[in-house]
């Protein structure tokens, strides 16, 4: 099993580990917009956009091919890691002579490589389905969206509808609002990028440590399941966060919820016990503390937040932030000083405002939630 802090940190690396392509992708089409801005006739841009639209398509995917390599690295370090954290936390609540070292553990090793392989390949595919919302608000795979954007900053200047600069911020405004986009084929539905990997890596996890606990489980004989408890919990779990339950009751339990235990999207997890023997981690006064608290919450600049409502503003922080760094890197691949300097400012107070808002609300930071996930130094690189 893995303790909240762990998973919280595992969700923040998950979602970095696209970051490198983002990145890249990012700026790619910043300065190929900012050139095509420049050009004052329609021959000469033609001319450049047959030629860097083909160029791009070939640099696109031979820089893809690198940075898949590096991301498949990051998400074996984060599962192996995650899986001998989780394989040792379950040991230590069941002593027994018969435990076997995770490295030396064939049935474990088997597990993680099973898990990993579906995650980088899972991976790669998402990365095929990639895209980004133009200047008209239409999600359109990447060729198109090159495209599509480059032709709308050559005719907003070359017809003089406004201003190079002014075309250009247009031009880039959808892109670093969304991002990169992963787009379904079929019916056009699409999501960020950030978000698709997390899931899919988090998704990932949750079912490697099922399988993890399971066997633990059934190795050493428990008959038992105990949630873990942690504070500011979301109110569909928090009464049973906690708890044991019997093989039965919790299969039971599980079954019933719309969000499972498991799952590593709410910052739970289940591990074995056997009933009468172990006592839970917490008692039911330390709970009602961890509930009486929930409600409580803060009250900050005039507005009360719950304390889950107050992680929930945390991660909107966290995720403007990520869109104010992309506005960033637009900013500083073009010519633009106004732009960057206030793309710039604007990241600085967004900063300042996520640390004073998780000070307040007395939550760890994403670097403060790496440095205490317990993981080794062969993950440390990726949270």
């Amino acid at each position: 099993m893995l303790t909240p802090d762990q998973i919280a940190a595992l969700r923040d690396a998950a979602t970095k580990v696209s970051d490198p392509i983002t990145e890249y992708l990012i700026a790619d089409i910043a300065r190929r917009i900012s050139e095509a801005g420049q050009f004052t006739s329609t021959a000469q841009y033609e001319v450049w956009r047959t030629q860097q639209l083909g160029i791009s398509q070939r640099e696109i995917r031979e820089r893809l091919q690198r940075l898949l390599g590096k991301s498949s690295k990051e998400i074996n370090a984060l599962l192996t890691q995650s899986a001998e954290v989780g394989y040792n936390f379950d040991l230590k609540n069941l002593p027994t002579s018969a435990a076997i070292p995770f490295e030396q553990n064939a049935v474990m090793q088997q597990i993680v490589s099973a898990s990993v392989k579906l995650a980088q390949s899972d991976f790669t595919n998402i990365t095929q389905t990639l895209g980004m919302v133009d200047p008209y608000g239409n999600a359109l795979l990447l060729q198109d969206v090159y495209r599509s954007a480059t032709d709308f900053a050559f005719k907003q200047v070359f017809t003089g509808a406004t201003d190079y600069n002014t075309a250009i911020r247009q031009a880039t405004r959808n892109i670093a609002k969304y991002g990169l986009r992963t787009i379904d084929y079929e019916s056009g539905v699409h999501t960020s990028m950030e978000a698709a990997v997390r899931r899919n890596i988090m998704g990932g996890l949750g079912l490697m440590q099922e399988q993890i606990s399971q066997q633990n489980h059934d190795d050493m004989g428990a008959d038992g399941w105990e949630i873990s408890a942690h504070g500011n919990c979301a109110p569909d779990h928090e009464p049973i966060q906690g708890n044991q339950y019997s093989d039965a009751a919790y299969i039971a339990l599980n079954d019933s919820l719309k969000r499972r235990i498991g799952t590593l999207n709410c910052g739970h997890a289940a591990y074995p016990i056997i009933m009468g023997v172990n006592s839970p981690q917490y008692t039911p006064g330390e709970l009602k503390e961890f509930r009486e608290a929930n409600t409580d919450g803060i009250t900050y600049q005039g507005k009360h937040f719950t304390g889950y409502e107050a992680t929930q503003q945390q991660r909107a922080l966290e995720r403007a932030i990520r869109a104010q760094k992309r506005s960033v890197l637009i900013a500083n691949q073009t010519t633009d000083a106004d732009y960057q300097k206030t793309a710039k400012t604007r990241l600085t107070l967004l900063n300042q405002e996520y640390r004073r808002f998780s000070k307040a609300a007395g939550l760890r930071t994403q670097m403060e939630r790496a440095q205490v996930a317990g993981f080794g130094r062969a993950a440390q690189g990726v949270l």
